[in-house]
């Protein structure tokens, strides 16, 4: 049985990694960066809209690696080998492939017809006149499919077999444009419509207008009568073609591999920029030399040839919604609307199809990876190497976990038993807390039941009995594998509540009840195998823990959350004082329960970003942007040069505080009209500049939600403090010790029997 004494919170908010720096021994904290995990998990906390988050999507497809082609068919391929013979290695098992599909490609009237629907993608777009990009999608599918089907009676040494033709698994591509794909995240909806998308025969059937067509693949081509869902897609395929065409495009030295590249502007969303081309050399049988560095960062770029994915970072206000969305950026929604259709899905497999070149992109909660490109007119054989792959790869190995698949999708329900634990998930419970992005933590939270852990949670020693709840949930998340576990930084927390007298530490955090590390899915082994430069930096891994549940602060309103908020403030400080610092203050890190004699309890939630003495640095930046503190959205601390203080999170705590009184009504947030939304939209730079002219000026034109005036008033005395701070130079500033930041900023303004009574003052239980 997995440790069941070890496991803390809800909803991490800090995106990964994607600067590059010289020397890690010379910075004062970890570099900042920004991409959708820094605000795709408020939709339902802080009022997010999933469009949104288009931007922060093309900051995460900004920061790819870089990896030849050949590569990464070696590693799919091994994915589909046949486990019960002796294992080939990779060069041989690609090789032996290649030999495999010759025949197909070149030989009968299949192979003819094959090249005829490839041939028609290009020819038509060599006039001026010809700009349908649907003109494409009907030669690629059928061309796809023939081959599929011809691939099916292949025996690929060393692969399995491919399904009976009658299996509803075997895959197929299918035409979607013009139909919507439509989801549901914490009840904002998404639309999306793919240009082509892959899925299994059962998938199709589905889209079809009767069963009788089922066996009839010929209707892949064509425009589905009913719109898929996201959970039956396995992936899928964007289109884009050049304005004019003047013939094929032509490789070096005989070979069709080339990388996507593109210049890409903030300005209009990352969409109405051009898309570029460059050849890279090679040869089948060799790899190409990738360039591993990381592409982009938050802030602007250094102006080199090299930089793949151009951003322009002048823009003052929040990124304008485009007049035509680039297709690497529609990549990158569709990977996310995949990541999202499935609990812990792992990894997810797209491509880009630019006139007679198909690009790979893989993308897992570490970064996304762009393979050189295949000419799948010049190069049918590596083209048809790939779809091989495609047709034999088990289900798993398409990304899925299938431990949490849902098998009953009328209940959502999904039973689970790791070691002598047993869960049962309510995967469609509105209770849920979800993820919509790439790269990050993914961080989803769910109801769960346990008869194990119910029994258990009494026994544990740091159990709250005043927390009068049975109910459990559980996170499913994806931190960086070479930090400090969470159950780690909780365990070192009770330690603390153990010896605190004063009643400001225990009680006041998450009960941890379980926890357990999927030791096989480490965002490393992909990279590793792929032979990418550092593979190991950054790496990240499944993690699963259960928690007792808890509420948000946000449900409150008035004393009872000035209250709930100033204990949560009394925890952070004694964890502080005694080396864990938390570093993530946001709305949906502090939480409460209420007690059977009817008082709230605030609770400081969601250690995974916390440090202690012992915590190694990892790659993430703490913080969630809209509650950083000013100084930490700068260049400098962006980069990692600035020290992370308690006055950054006395701070945050403060843009909680303002953020609460202007946009919550009697514990909901405010549908129309709700302040402050823009912050959700600006980069670092850009939300510093908004939050300084906030604090000078904007505030004092603001009115707060009738169940928070009287907070507001607090708000406005401690704002008025932090807004004398800042009113100051920077080298003016007076370097203030953590009590003195605690008391001027903070407790002098809250703990005052005038404004909170007595017994909500009271942490003690």
């Amino acid at each position: 049985m997995a440790d069941a004494r070890t496991a803390g919170g809800t909803v991490p908010k800090t995106p990964t990694h994607n600067a590059t720096v010289d020397s890690m021994s010379e910075l004062k904290s970890t570099p900042f960066a920004v991409g959708s995990a820094t605000i795709s998990e408020h939709i339902s906390t802080v009022g997010v809209d999933v469009n949104d988050i288009r931007p922060w999507i093309g900051r995460d497809v900004e920061s790819y690696r870089e990896c030849h082609v050949d590569e990464m068919l070696q590693e799919l391929l091994f994915r589909c080998v046949d486990r019960s013979k002796p294992l080939p290695d990779k060069p041989t098992l690609l090789a032996d492939c290649f030999k495999a599909v010759l025949p197909i490609c070149n030989e009968g009237q299949d192979a003819r017809t094959i090249k005829k629907h490839l041939g028609d993608m290009w020819m038509p777009l060599n006039s001026v006149a010809s700009k349908r990009e649907d003109d494409m999608y009907k030669p690629f599918v059928q061309a796809s499919n023939l081959a599929l089907d011809k691939l099916s009676g292949l025996d690929a040494p060393g692969l399995v077999r491919s399904k009976d033709d009658v299996d509803d698994d075997k895959i197929l591509f299918h035409r979607n444009d013009p139909k919507n794909i439509i989801q549901k995240h914490q009840g904002a909806t998404s639309t999306r419509k793919p240009d082509v998308v892959i899925v299994s025969r059962a998938g199709a059937k589905k889209v079809w207008k009767q069963s009788g067509q089922a066996s009839k693949d010929e209707l892949a081509s064509e425009k589905p009568s009913k719109p898929f869902k996201w959970t039956d897609v396995r992936s899928t395929v964007e289109f884009k073609h050049k304005k004019i065409r003047t013939g094929l495009s032509t490789p070096a030295c005989g070979l069709t591999q080339r990388r996507l590249t593109m210049s890409l502007k903030r300005r209009t969303a990352l969409a109405t920029s051009s898309l570029q081309t460059t050849e890279t050399q090679g040869r089948s049988n060799q790899s190409l030399a990738p360039n591993n560095k990381k592409r982009g960062s938050d802030q602007p770029p250094e102006d080199r040839s090299t930089k793949k994915l151009k951003v322009d970072n002048d823009e003052k206000g929040p990124p304008k919604e485009p007049l035509k969305i680039h297709p690497v950026l529609h990549n990158g929604l569709y990977a996310a609307e995949l990541f999202a259709a499935h609990v812990a899905r792992q990894s997810v497999i797209t491509y880009i199809v630019e006139d007679d070149m198909i690009y790979l992109w893989y993308f897992d909660r570490q970064d996304a990876i762009q393979c050189s490109g295949i000419n799948f007119v010049q190069d049918l054989p590596r083209f048809m190497v790939l779809l091989l792959a495609m047709q034999r790869m088990p289900y798993a190995e398409w990304g899925y976990n299938r431990l949490f698949e849902i098998v009953d999708e009328s209940s959502g329900e999904v039973r689970v038993d790791i070691g002598e634990v047993d869960l049962t998930f309510d995967l469609k419970s509105d209770k849920r807390v979800t993820h919509f992005g790439l790269r990050g933590r993914a961080t989803t939270v769910f109801p769960v039941e346990s008869k194990a852990l119910s029994a258990l949670m009494p026994t544990l020693p740091h159990h709250n009995p005043h927390n009068p709840t049975s109910e459990l949930v559980a996170k499913l998340y994806w931190p960086e594998e070479e930090r400090e576990s969470e159950a780690e930084i909780l365990q070192k927390v009770y330690d603390i509540a153990k010896k605190d007298t004063e009643g400001k530490v225990k009680y006041h955090v998450p009960e941890m009840v379980w926890s357990h590390k999927f030791e096989d899915t480490s965002t490393a082994n992909i990279r590793t195998a792929l032979g990418l430069k550092d593979a190991e930096r950054g790496r990240r891994i499944l993690y699963i823990i259960v928690f007792k549940k808890l509420d948000p602060i946000t449900d409150l309103s008035e004393d009872e959350f000035l209250s709930a908020w100033w204990q949560i403030i009394l925890c952070h400080y004694a964890l502080w004082e005694n080396h864990v610092h938390h570093r993530d203050v946001s709305p949906s890190n502090l939480m409460v329960y209420k007690t059977s004699d009817g008082r709230y309890i605030g609770v400081l939630n969601d250690f995974d970003l916390s440090s202690t003495r012992e915590t190694p640095s990892g790659q993430e930046r703490t913080g969630t942007v809209p509650f950083m503190a000013i100084d930490l959205l700068t260049k400098n601390a962006i980069e990692g040069k600035v020290q992370h203080l308690f006055q950054h999170d006395a701070e945050s705590f403060l843009w909680v505080f303002a953020w609460v009184c202007l946009r919550y009504e009697g514990g909901r947030l405010l549908r129309k009209g709700r302040p402050l939304d823009e912050w959700l939209k600006f980069d670092a730079i850009q939300c510093h500049d908004k939050k300084t002219g906030f604090l000078t000026t904007h505030r004092h034109d603001m009115t707060p939600s009738q169940s928070h005036k009287k907070n507001w008033d607090i708000a406005q005395f401690c704002l008025d403090v932090l807004g004398s701070y800042y009113s100051l130079r920077p080298l003016l500033r007076p370097k203030l010790e953590d009590h003195v930041i605690f008391k001027t900023w903070l407790e002098d303004h809250i703990h005052n029997p005038e404004r909170l009574s007595p017994r909500l003052l009271d942490v003690c239980m």
